[in-house]
C-alpha cells in the first residue's frame, strides 16, 4: 500500500507560463516538460508513473494550481492500470485550480481496470472566471487482447467542475460486472471502451457545437454524441472498441473550435 503525490503551481512570468514549485513523491513523478512552436507561451507537461501500476491499496493524489493567464496542456506518458486488490481498494484523485484567464487541456492516457481490480478515480476542477479547460477522460474495460473484458470486480469514476459557485458538472461512472452485466447495458451496447470530452470557456454555444458534431465519428465503429451544458460548455460521449481511435477524435474535436479559442493551432502530444 502506497500514497503517493504530485503538486504543482504555474506562474505567468516574461508573458510565459512557467512551473514555479513542484513536489512528487514516488512512483508518481514529472517526465518532461517543453514549448512548442505552436504554443510557445504555454507549457506542454507530461507525467509518468515509475511503477507497474496503481496496486492493492494505493492512493494516488495530485494537486494542480494554475496562476492567472497561465496555459497549460498536460498529459500522462502511459495508461493508468489498475490492478488486482485482493484486500484494499486503490484511489486516484485529481485536483484542479484555475485562476482567472487561465487554460488547461488534459488528456491523459487511458484508465484500464485489470481482472480482481476495485478502484475510483475522482478528477475536480475549480475554474474562476474566463477559464478554458479540455478534459478528456477515456477508459477501457480491461485488457481486452488477453480476454479481460469486464473482469474487474468495481470500477467507480467521478468528473467534478466547478465556474466559481456553480456546480458546471458532476457527472458519475461506475461498474459492478458481477452484479450487472454491463453487456446487457443500453449504456455501453457491444462497445468496450468509453470517452467523455468536456470543453468549458466563455460562450461556447450553438455555433460551436454545431462544428463539433460535424467532427464526430461517421462510421459504424464508434457511437458518438454531443451537447450543451446547461451552466454554458459543450459535453461529447464516444462509445468504440480502442483507447487509440477515442483519443484521436477527442484531439480532433477539440482542434475543431481550438484555434477560434486560443488563436493557435492543432493541439498535438508527442509520446
Amino acid at each position: 500500500m502506497r500514497r503517493s503525490e504530485l503538486q504543482a503551481t504555474f506562474a505567468l512570468q516574461g508573458g510565459r507560463t512557467v512551473m514555479t514549485d513542484r513536489y512528487y513523491s514516488a512512483p508518481l513523478r514529472f517526465s518532461r516538460s517543453f514549448r512548442s512552436p505552436g504554443d510557445r507561451d504555454g507549457l506542454y507537461i507530461y507525467t509518468s508513473d515509475v511503477s507497474p501500476g496503481v496496486l492493492n491499496g494505493d492512493h494516488y493524489h495530485s494537486n494542480w494550481h494554475l496562476g492567472q493567464d497561465t496555459h497549460v496542456m498536460l498529459s500522462s506518458t502511459s495508461a493508468t492500470r489498475l490492478h488486482p486488490t485482493p484486500s484494499l481498494p486503490s484511489s486516484i484523485h485529481h485536483h484542479f485550480r484555475l485562476e482567472q484567464g487561465a487554460v488547461l487541456e488534459y488528456f491523459p492516457e487511458c484508465v484500464i481496470p485489470f481482472k480482481g481490480s476495485s478502484s475510483s478515480l475522482h478528477a475536480s476542477f475549480e475554474l474562476e472566471a474566463h477559464c478554458i479547460l479540455a478534459y478528456a477522460d477515456i477508459w477501457s474495460a480491461g485488457r481486452i487482447h488477453r480476454g479481460e473484458a469486464f473482469q474487474f470486480n468495481t470500477y467507480r469514476s467521478l468528473t467534478e467542475i466547478w465556474q466559481g459557485q456553480q456546480l458546471a458538472v458532476w457527472d458519475r461512472f461506475g461498474l459492478e460486472p458481477t452484479f450487472n452485466d454491463p453487456r446487457q447495458s443500453a449504456a455501453l451496447l457491444h462497445y468496450t471502451h468509453t470517452a467523455a470530452l468536456w470543453m468549458i470557456a466563455p460562450n461556447l454555444g450553438a455555433t460551436q457545437l454545431e462544428l463539433i458534431r460535424s467532427a464526430l465519428p461517421p462510421d459504424g465503429r464508434m457511437l458518438a454524441g454531443a451537447s450543451l451544458l446547461a451552466a454554458g460548455g459543450i459535453s461529447v460521449r464516444i462509445l468504440g472498441t480502442a483507447a487509440w481511435e477515442l483519443q484521436e477524435q477527442c484531439l480532433h474535436i477539440w482542434n475543431t473550435i481550438r484555434p477560434q479559442l486560443l488563436g493557435s493551432g492543432a493541439l498535438t502530444f508527442r509520446k
